[in-house]
């Protein structure tokens, strides 16, 4: 499993800029940098408060009129190898087509050398450490992986180099990323990421168990009132848990988001500086009280977001469950779980048997209709903390990824969907939809894509660990204790407006 903590994040801009935005308020600092550092770098949980604002190297402000140079020509003036480092946390199956695509480039040229770095077993934890190494100025590598949702405050504290100044000289064409990921990773009309991987949450399901409840297994739930009937009538069937339900506030995220409803305000902070959270809305509740009933009268299982573990999975793999909704690059670790051949992080697994499962995907099952999800993954973000001719290997080597091969690479071993171009239909990723089993389920990832409004790509917040860390509490509260959906967001709000008013001071 890859996305073991749902939504996380990173800082960036330098003490002379606000957030890009006229009239728009600097992120505050913590107190004495060192002791903010240490503050990151020694807590298992995300602290509170932005990470320590760092001097950037390019002391303008960025924007698309103001973009940086690309240093490209530091690595022609360079002798001998240069070499950088990747920090990432990825696992299983999208780790392997991260060692693969970097063999690759290593083997296709003689001018870069990578080396690939896990810091961790999460996003937040890379995120952590990153800031830590960036805020001293030590062992900061030259490409950081992190979650999608750090892309705020990464651009916050300074350090993240906007790579849209090399595409064109690295043969990353920009125009060629679907709309919706462009629109999600582009800040202040910047293009940050030099690569990203896209996924997105979708539901998994077992034919089987549809079979033996009378349920249609090609007409599978799209609403959140369908997957209450279904687990309903697969209850009746025998099915102890119907619904295996990861507590992850990416899902809730996504039910309020895909119904047109706001995080913050304004505008989810995508056009302007954000001034207030939105979290107590009808659609956050109605989501709640969903949780609640499902839990209570027995039909989905909860589930905490605790890094590394696979329970949703193990669940649905001994017949506990029935359905899943997990990220699509889920896709090719259930592959390799029913072959027996899955990573499970020392989970005993051993003795499950797999062969009672048909397993099948549907788009993520929204409050009113199925797919309204955001733009999720990770994206790989060059330091601005590193040397320039460091910044320029870390752009020709995220150049190489953007390439057909490697874009096919990603999504057959690593499970993330092809969105560059019409990679989409290459030969071998029509053939992997078809014949191959994770092929089957990635299909229908990338199909949700299209139903993504670019216009509606999802929050920006700057403070977004602690956005995630007040749902996790708020959504484990109301669906184990009873809570009160009402009362749980209303504190939530209070807490999050709290939240913001450190970060923007």
């Amino acid at each position: 499993p890859v996305r073991s903590r749902g939504e996380n994040e990173m800082h960036v801009t330098p003490s002379r800029r606000s957030n890009g935005r006229p009239g728009a308020k600097r992120p505050g600092r913590l107190r004495a940098g060192l002791v903010g550092v240490a503050v990151l770098a020694g807590t298992t949980a995300v602290a509170c408060g932005p990470p320590p604002t760092i001097e950037a190297l390019e002391g303008d402000d960025v924007s698309a009129d103001n973009l940086p140079d690309c240093p490209m020509g530091e690595l022609d003036k360079a002798t001998g190898v240069t070499n950088i480092v990747v920090w990432h946390a990825l696992g299983a199956e999208p780790a392997k087509a991260l060692e693969e695509v970097t063999q690759a480039f290593n083997d296709s040229q003689d001018e870069v050398n990578v080396t690939l770095q896990n810091q961790g077993a999460d996003y937040s934890e890379v995120f952590r450490k990153y800031n830590a190494a960036a805020a001293s100025g030590e062992g900061v590598p030259a490409v950081v992986y992190l979650e999608d949702t750090t892309i705020r405050t990464i651009i916050d504290t300074g350090t993240l180099f906007p790579a849209e100044a090399c595409a064109e000289e690295v043969g990353f064409d920009l125009d060629s990323v679907q709309p919706a990921v462009r629109s999600a990773y582009t800040v202040d009309g910047v293009f940050y990421p030099g690569y990203v991987n896209v996924s997105g949450p979708i539901m998994f399901y077992n034919r089987s168990h549809f079979r033996e409840a009378g349920l249609d297994v090609d007409s599978p739930p799209q609403t959140l009132a369908e997957v209450r009937s279904a687990a309903e009538k697969l209850k009746a069937s025998g099915i102890e848990k119907p619904l295996a339900l990861k507590l992850d506030p990416w899902f809730f995220t996504c039910w309020v988001n895909g119904v047109g409803e706001d995080i913050v305000l304004p505008d989810n902070g995508r056009s302007g500086a954000v001034t207030e959270a939105n979290l107590n809305n009808e659609a956050g509740v109605e989501t709640l009280q969903w949780i609640q009933d499902m839990v209570a009268d027995g039909l989905a299982d909860p589930i905490s977001n605790t890094p590394g573990q696979i329970n949703q999975y193990l669940n649905v793999a001994q017949e506990k469950s029935s359905m899943l909704i997990e990220t699509s690059t889920a896709s090719t670790s259930i592959k390799a779980f029913l072959g027996g051949d899955l990573d499970t992080g020392g989970q005993d697994a051993s003795s499950v048997d797999t062969g009672g499962l048909d397993p099948a995907a549907t788009p993520f099952p929204g409050l009113d209709q199925p797919g309204g999800v955001r733009v999720s993954g990770g994206y790989f973000g060059i330091s601005n903390r590193v040397p320039k001719v460091q910044q320029a290997a870390a752009a020709k080597y995220l150049g190489f990824m953007s390439q057909p091969d490697q874009v096919v690479a990603w999504h057959l071993v690593g499970s993330y969907l092809p969105v560059i171009g019409d990679v989409a239909d290459d030969p071998r990723i029509q053939k992997f939809w078809k014949e191959d089993r994770a092929g089957q389920l990635l299909k229908v990832g990338y199909e949700q894509m299209a139903l993504i409004d670019p216009k509606r790509p999802g929050p920006l917040i700057g403070p977004y660990p602690e956005y995630t860390d007040i749902m996790q509490k708020t959504m484990e509260s109301t669906a184990r204790s009873g809570a009160s959906p009402e009362d749980a967001l209303n504190k939530a709000n209070e807490q999050m407006n709290a939240e913001l008013e450190q970060y923007y001071g």
